[in-house]
């Protein structure tokens, strides 16, 4: 399955859309149209072989008074991933996983191991009708550009993101900020900026060579 997608759509569509979020009627007309725009989503996404971006991610704790922050780097494509911050380097080709840790010199090497705790966005938006339904949208302007926001609200109780909110661009259909809260009410919003689709990846960015002088942990049994 393709990680992420192109998808084009027509002015004439783009204006029924904007439209429709800015003057819905009705709570049933606006849940119908956030659907519509959540599987316009998930169908681009289906299709994007390959992304990259800028990151930066707020962390909020119901006892900390202030959010962690974390900024970097993140490169995409199907289950491998590059993410480089200046804490660590952590790369999967969808097989090992290699978490470079900087501050030690230390290589921490397993096999990977899907998190279903973890909120990936790849997984989220192709397979969201498993586990949330879509609660309802609006159209905001922020630093000069149009956004959809929309709301999404778990199938069961126990799903470890009780809400979700995605902002999507609106000239380009990308997602470049997420709002999640889990069951412990701790809050993560994940901005994106400096997005490309389909950038040329150099053949090893999805696997790790330790430096001279580091030391590496094998953890694989």
């Amino acid at each position: 399955m393709k990680y992420f997608t192109g998808f084009l759509c027509n002015a004439k569509r783009w204006a029924w859309l904007w439209v429709c979020f800015s003057f819905w009627g009705t709570r049933a007309q606006a849940q119908n149209t956030a659907h519509q725009l959540m599987e316009q989503l998930r169908a681009r996404y289906q299709q994007i072989e390959a992304l990259q971006a800028s990151f930066v991610q707020l962390l909020q704790t119901p006892y900390a008074e202030q959010p962690d922050t974390l900024q970097g780097r993140i490169w995409l494509q199907g289950d491998r991933y590059r993410i480089e911050t200046p804490q660590q380097t952590i790369v999967t080709d969808g097989r090992t996983t290699w978490v470079y840790l900087h501050d030690t010199r230390q290589v921490l090497i397993n096999d990977y191991i899907p998190d279903e705790t973890a909120f990936s966005l790849n997984e989220f938006l192709l397979h969201y009708r498993k586990r949330y339904e879509v609660s309802g949208g609006e159209t905001v302007q922020r630093a000069d550009a149009t956004y959809y926001r929309l709301h999404l609200q778990p199938l069961r109780p126990d799903a470890p993101f009780q809400e979700v909110v995605l902002w999507v661009r609106a000239q380009d259909l990308l997602v470049t900020r997420v709002e999640v809260r889990d069951v412990n009410d701790t809050r993560m919003t994940f901005v994106l900026s400096d997005l490309v689709v389909n950038p040329t990846l150099s053949a090893d960015m999805f696997t790790f060579h330790p430096p001279d002088g580091v030391e590496v942990v094998d953890l694989r049994q």
